[in-house]
């Protein structure tokens, strides 16, 4: 599909070889499907050992983090690590962006619960429906993909967003206070669990407050403290950044020999399958594929923003391009092999993205080679990763639940907007008290009906001309000049069959308001699109104030608008009274003995089919 891909800016050259002329000619037309094929045939030592480097610090998070969040999901702890082995060279396969570290997290791992509850209620096997969640996760994305709709995550509102991150990160780390405790917690909503927590406290032991408390306190001093001590010794940034996020290892194992010898032993993994990993394409039921659909496509629309967000932003910085488009077909296709591998949904990480870019990594190669680190810790130290204590697992998301809150944003969109804010507000609350499907699903629809309230309420103001100046502003917030008889007003907002009556309406209203008014100027500056409802009403404002002895008139309006325009006759006589600015508007009413404006020239109007866009308007 042509298009379909924009292959990403091109790596400075001491990174890659020069490939041969033949060969690039030969797999240029494949790069629309395959990215990959824009920078593996330049592929070159120093950048496999950039990679290489790269892919070291990523296995070192990646490991403990797919046991955790397998067992966040529920889910047997191999099933986290599957996730981690295929899906990553899937990515890399088609994937755009250059650093994106995807596998399991927080986010996908608590909607996976979410959506599994119904089926470990019913007694069914939880890994079966979690390979069919992540294969009509998959198949959905590449669908969106190929149907071009990498766009679809703009009618999500940041402030929407941030209140179901924020509420599920609130359930998550609620989730693991009973795994950090040894408390057996029931249920995935914040009253259950909270209410849990509260009958649960009687049978805390103190000997596992206390490794629960020292595995969170290590944990967040070796991400926190560790760096900042390390540089006030003398060390780079550089190496006491790398060195705090391999901190987590040794603290791992000094965690796992303490448990191995604690008088009161804490739980562990336990022993995980000898055969890493097995292909094998699963049969499912028609009813089982109905009850997980719309869960697999709330989990694969939250799980590309939460990717796309994070590549986009690293992709700016390195001034490389990320198509949308791709990698939601990159996405898919990793979640397909999720499910083939026995793997659980994924998607791609913040944390693991930053610290793949951070440490090095030039490709998607740091990917795959992060991918085999995990098969060989699996497939020879999985006796190592048995002895993991589950608390010092809970303790890591909890921390990095924590991170996925944002309180100042909060702050700043109630200091902004208070709509914004309570929409954050009630999309986190439906998340805590009804789950996250139900929250993301409110998300949209609040987003949606945020969107339809601003649009359908456009801004319609009375303007005037600022001293000296050919500039116009609003009369409530400027001292501007006006002009008796002649009414200026401007409107900032697109019109379509959804406010163009409110414009009517409000037009009405603002001439009652300015009794004497003989000439009405629409300045149509803000105007981008018009459609066949709004030009119609236009057409019907401008026969009703004739009727009342008032002319109307436009300016500033955008010349694709009007050659749109001309030919349907909707505005009939109106396009023979549009001022290219609204200070020839003034000059021309307000002249003595002022006469109708005349045609706008036609060497004035462009009509080349694509004609370029006007200057915005002050």
């Amino acid at each position: 599909m042509p298009g379909l891909v924009l292959p990403p800016t091109p790596m400075p050259s001491r990174h890659f070889a020069s490939p041969t002329p033949r060969l690039a000619q030969r797999l240029r037309p494949g790069r629309h499907w395959l990215p990959m094929l824009s920078w593996l045939p330049a592929y070159g030592r120093h950048t496999f050992l950039a990679d290489l480097g790269a892919s070291l610090i990523v296995a070192a998070l990646l490991i403990p983090q797919s046991i955790a969040y397998a067992l966040l999901a529920g889910l047997p702890p191999q099933t986290g690590l599957y996730a981690s082995t295929l899906p990553l060279l899937a990515y890399a396969l088609f994937g755009s962006a250059m650093t994106q570290s995807v596998g399991p997290t927080a986010l996908t791992s608590m909607m996976t619960a979410s959506a599994l509850a119904p089926i470990v209620a019913r007694g069914e096997d939880p890994v079966a429906a979690a390979l069919l969640l992540a294969l009509l996760s998959g198949a959905m994305l590449v669908a969106c993909g190929l149907l071009r709709l990498g766009r679809i995550t703009q009618f999500l509102s940041h402030p929407v967003v941030s209140g179901f991150t924020s509420g599920t990160a609130i359930l998550i780390a609620l989730g693991q206070i009973g795994p950090l405790l040894q408390l057996p917690l029931s249920g995935n909503l914040a009253p259950d669990l909270l209410r849990g927590l509260w009958h649960a406290l009687p049978r805390l032991s103190l000997s596992l407050l206390w490794f629960g408390a020292c595995a969170l306190g290590l944990f967040a001093l070796g991400a926190e403290t560790l760096p900042r001590l390390l540089q006030r010794l003398g060390v780079s940034a550089t190496r006491a950044n790398w060195t705090a996020r391999l901190a987590p290892l040794p603290i791992l194992a000094c965690l796992a020999i303490y448990a191995a010898y604690a008088p009161e032993a804490p739980t562990l993994v336990g022993a995980l399958p000898a055969a890493p990993l097995v292909l094998d394409w699963p049969v499912f039921r028609m009813d089982e594929i109905a009850a997980l659909w719309m869960p697999a496509l709330l989990l694969g629309l939250v799980g590309f923003l939460q990717s796309i967000t994070i590549s986009q932003s690293l992709a700016l910085a390195r001034g490389e391009t990320v198509s949308p488009d791709q990698e939601l077909i990159a996405l898919g296709a990793a979640n397909i092999a999720a499910g083939v591998a026995g793997g659980l949904p994924i998607s791609g990480g913040f944390a693991r993205t930053a610290v793949n870019a951070n440490a090095g990594a030039r490709t998607p190669m740091a990917g795959v080679l992060s991918a085999g680190w995990v098969l060989v810790a699996a497939t020879w130290f999985s006796s190592w990763l048995a002895a993991l204590p589950r608390a010092a697992l809970a303790a890591t998301i909890i921390l990095a639940a924590l991170k996925l809150i944002d309180l100042r944003l909060l702050m700043a969109t109630w200091r902004y907007d208070k709509r914004d804010a309570a929409a954050l507000l009630a999309t986190l609350l439906v998340t805590l008290g009804f789950g996250a499907l139900p929250g993301i699903g409110s998300g949209v629809l609040l987003s949606l009906a945020l969107f339809i309230h601003r649009i359908s309420q456009p801004q319609v103001v009375v303007v005037g001309r600022l001293p000296g100046t050919e500039h116009f502003r609003n009369v409530q917030r400027f001292q501007v000049q006006t002009w008796p008889g002649l009414l200026l007003l401007r409107v900032d907002e697109s019109l379509y069959f959804g406010n163009a009556q409110a414009v009517q309406t409000r037009v009405a209203e603002l001439l009652a308001a300015h009794p004497g008014t003989r000439d009405v100027v629409l300045i149509l500056s803000g105007v981008a699109s018009m459609d066949f409802s709004a030009a119609e009403a236009l057409a019907q404002l401008d026969r009703a104030l004739a009727g009342r002895g008032v002319t109307l008139h436009l300016a500033e309006l955008k010349v694709p608008l009007r050659l749109a325009l001309a030919p349907s006759g909707l505005l009939g006589g109106l396009l023979e009274r549009v001022f290219l600015s609204a200070h020839q508007a003034v000059d021309r009413l307000t002249a003595p003995m002022a006469e109708a404006p005349a045609p706008m020239p036609p060497e004035q109007i462009p009509t080349h089919p694509i004609p370029e866009e006007e200057p915005p308007a002050p």
